[in-house]
């Protein structure tokens, strides 16, 4: 074991900053931020380095002497070519911004995509020990797929170990431990588990592209269970589009939920819908479905979602099995809380942390 007579420094970095256009902080960069800063800093001296808009979302404990990296992604509907290029430019900006200035010898990527694989392959982690936590398993399908995980397996020989959010995850060339991406707090989230649960369905978060939301409104217009839909849209042609398609029981709101609004709406839920794509989402993991279980509220989703996340559900291959009569199947509500109990407690994932940055939890 290490000499921790004296804490080690661990520099946590995100470098992506998205935001809306009035500069307001999208995604869980702020809140894995939080929970992660809250878990390690116990144990270690702590270096934060993100854009504005996440510092300001974040938790003041986790941001105080935090530094600034200047860019940050404006998120929209539609972008240029050049807009697109612009952004990749400014992440690889704020991951170098960060390897010039930080005093850690072990940098923690807590928030990462493709680019951070592409810095690393090319430039390689300049003497660093990394850490990058995945939120997804690797890129699968078509040429430029194979062509994106060459590179993320060229980059994971980079790394010092991946802390993979899914516990189904198997990279190639990497160590590896299991922390999921939010502990689980019994005082923070039994105020909004609700015993008696609303009939309505909910889907919350930022409605991209990478989201079948018109399979969704399609569905529940045809089974004629209430649904309502609550997120940002960047693309307002498709939100008037789905608005025009939906029945009177499917309400669609654009808006950016703060987190009291997103864990009342979800609490007090039966059920939540993940229209993420298969393709896409059948590797990688969910922070809506994590607190989905923290609170005692149904996921729908495809049944590969599901299964790779290891949480009980009503899973289907096609959105037509999603009817009122499967909506009304029973759910072993007692696996939720096997899971709060032993895979999402603060105390366990405090512990594999701990010993992920004094190497001494890595498998694989």
């Amino acid at each position: 074991m290490e000499n921790t007579s004296e804490k080690q420094l661990i520099c946590m970095a995100e470098y992506q900053g998205r935001c809306d256009v009035e500069g307001k902080a999208v995604g869980h960069a702020p809140k894995v931020l939080s929970a992660y800063h809250s878990m390690i800093s116990e144990d270690f001296d702590v270096e934060v380095f993100a854009p504005r808009c996440v510092l300001k979302a974040a938790a003041a404990e986790s941001t105080k002497g935090a530094k600034v990296l200047k860019k940050q992604i404006v998120m929209k509907g539609h972008n240029s070519v050049f807009t697109k290029i612009a952004n990749k430019l400014r992440m690889f900006a704020n991951i170098r911004a960060v390897f010039r200035h930080t005093k850690a010898e072990k940098i923690w990527f807590f928030n990462t995509e493709f680019y951070l694989m592409l810095y690393l392959a090319l430039f390689g982690n300049h003497g660093k020990e990394i850490y990058c936590t995945m939120f997804l398993d690797g890129y699968h399908g078509g040429t430029v797929a194979k062509i994106k995980q060459k590179i993320f397996e060229k980059a994971q020989k980079k790394m010092q170990c991946v802390i993979s959010s899914g516990p189904r995850f198997q990279f190639k060339n990497a160590k590896q431990v299991f922390v999921p991406d939010y502990p689980y707090e019994e005082a923070f989230y039994v105020p909004y588990r609700k015993r008696t649960k609303e009939e309505v369905a909910v889907c919350i978060g930022t409605m991209g592209a990478e989201k079948e939301i018109e399979q969704l409104v399609e569905c529940f217009t045809k089974n004629g269970y209430p649904l309502q839909i609550a997120g940002r849209f960047y693309d307002k042609e498709r939100l008037e589009r789905l608005r025009a398609a939906a029945g009177y029981k499917v309400i669609i709101r654009d808006v950016n939920l703060t987190e009291e609004e997103y864990l009342t709406m979800l609490g007090k839920a039966h059920f939540v819908v993940l229209p993420y794509r298969p393709s896409q989402y059948g590797t990688q993991t969910s922070g809506v479905l994590q607190e989905a279980v923290f609170l005692d509220t149904v996921p729908i989703s495809y049944a590969a979602v599901l299964e790779n996340n290891e949480v009980p559900g009503i899973g289907f291959s096609d959105w037509n099995e999603v009817t009122r009569e499967r909506l009304f199947a029973l759910t072993d509500m007692e696996a939720y809380e096997r899971l709060r109990r032993e895979v999402y407690s603060r105390e366990h994932m405090k512990d594999v942390l701990k010993k992920v940055f004094l190497n001494e939890a890595f498998i694989g």
